[in-house]
């Protein structure tokens, strides 16, 4: 080989740097992590991890070992990340689940969050399909609603699971474990219709742990018992994303939001989520035209500052409508936070007279038997038209959901007469969170 001349120096750099101009640019059209990579043989399809188990339907799979792109976790990123490795290792298979605000990205084998979302072969998996934890017959007002068919039994069900962390959770025995560190029994979804019409229960309810958790389980109920002739109510946090909620909107009849606080170091530091996708959730329920109610737990020196409180009540009359029922409600110590005392009753009182004063039209004082405020009355003639007692309905003035005093249309899902609801024994207790 020659000596390399200054001038043949000049000229390889010149070829050099033409070639990296070029590649430069196709990696600046795109990122690195987008790049393509090739699939492999298709792998064998799968079995579903237990026999309680169904394919999930929010998820996105990446279905070959070794061919994990970056851009299902980093495809948003503005500019291109500065470095060129990723943290998550680049072995086996992978799915992301988008069921919820979380988006687990899930190895092969485990779960998300949730504890109740497996990752087999590439494919996700709810692992409580027809296999719930928790059933019973409750009135409607334990859930709690105020404003849908008072008086009324609802067939109430929970599986295992939740995609929060709350420090306070009433029923951690069942939300904070996994399927199989519970007590479970076999009630695939038409059973469950067919428990509620032996048990003359006109509603079904999705509640006590978190329903996002087992959301295939509770739409394809709520399809069958919507056919059945049978209404659904769902008690969650929220903390969903907005395509399969308004998927579901269309499915059931009413929505409880438990609305953790107004503040977003409480969603992440208390409860392990965020403020701000719940939020949009409730707007979503709202424009759908599902039946919302909204409860607040007010924990003494954690979400009890008035001006939080103040700033909810206003959110709420002024981004949805002064027409939602509001429920303040009493925390006990529970879970990881027994230092704690419970919320004083004077608390919850001021929370109602702030709502009322952001022009909120029905709040309530929750988890305080007898408690004047646990009764709805007419904005406008300021009568009682429903009394509560506890969890029972001792009197109701309403005629074709007006007031049967003044007329006023009061907003809910009421009965066309008076009620039809029979009496059901529960034992004395908080309303469901």
């Amino acid at each position: 080989m020659g000596r390399m001349t200054r001038r043949r120096f000049l000229g390889v750099m010149g070829v050099g740097a033409a070639c990296g101009l070029g590649v430069a640019a196709g990696l600046l059209d795109r990122r690195w992590w987008e790049r393509e990579v090739a699939v492999g043989s298709p792998r064998p399809t799968p079995s579903p991890p237990t026999r309680w188990s169904t394919e999930a339907e929010y998820y996105t799979p990446v279905l070959e070992e070794g061919t994990l792109n970056c851009a299902s976790c980093h495809g948003g990123v503005e500019p291109p990340l500065p470095v060129a490795y990723c943290h998550t290792p680049h072995t086996g298979t992978y799915v992301r689940c988008n069921l919820c605000p979380h988006g687990c990205f899930i190895a092969e084998g485990e779960r998300g969050q949730c504890r109740a979302r497996e990752n087999q072969g590439g494919r996700l998996f709810s692992v409580v399909y027809g296999n719930p934890c928790a059933v019973h017959v409750d009135p409607i007002e334990k859930k709690p609603f105020y404003h849908f068919l008072p008086t009324a039994a609802a067939f109430s069900l929970a599986t295992a699971g939740c995609n929060l962390r709350c420090l306070y959770c009433q029923n951690w025995q069942i939300s904070q474990f996994p399927p199989e560190e519970t007590r479970n029994a076999d009630l695939p979804p038409e059973e469950v219709v067919r428990y509620a019409q032996m048990t003359n229960a006109p509603v079904i309810a999705y509640t006590y742990s978190e329903p996002v958790v087992f959301y295939e389980y509770m739409l394809t109920t709520a399809r069958l018992a919507r056919e059945a002739g049978l209404l659904n109510v769902v008690i969650s946090a929220g903390f969903i994303n907005p395509e399969p909620l308004r998927e579901l909107c269309a499915a059931v009849d009413a929505i409880k939001i438990d609305l953790k606080g107004y503040d977003e170091e409480f969603y992440r530091e208390v409860c392990g989520a965020e403020l701000g996708p719940v939020l949009e959730a409730i707007r979503i329920i709202y424009e759908s035209g599902t039946h919302l109610e909204i409860v607040n737990l007010v924990v003494p020196t954690l979400n009890d500052d008035l001006n939080q409180l103040r700033a909810l009540s206003r959110w709420v009359a002024r981004d949805l409508s002064p027409d939602v029922p509001l429920h303040f409600t009493r925390f006990h110590p529970q879970y990881k936070l027994t230092n704690l005392p419970p919320t004083p009753v004077e608390s919850l009182e001021k929370a109602r007279a702030i709502a009322l004063e952001e022009g909120v039209r029905f709040v309530y004082v929750g988890n305080v038997p007898g408690h004047p405020a646990n009764t709805t009355y007419c904005p406008v003639c300021r009568r009682p038209i429903v009394v509560r007692q506890g969890f029972a309905v001792r009197e109701y003035h309403l005629q074709g959901g007006a007031c049967a005093y003044c007329g006023e249309s009061i907003p809910g899902v009421w009965w066309p007469g008076e009620p039809e609801g029979e009496p059901v024994e529960v034992a004395p207790g908080p309303p469901d969170q």
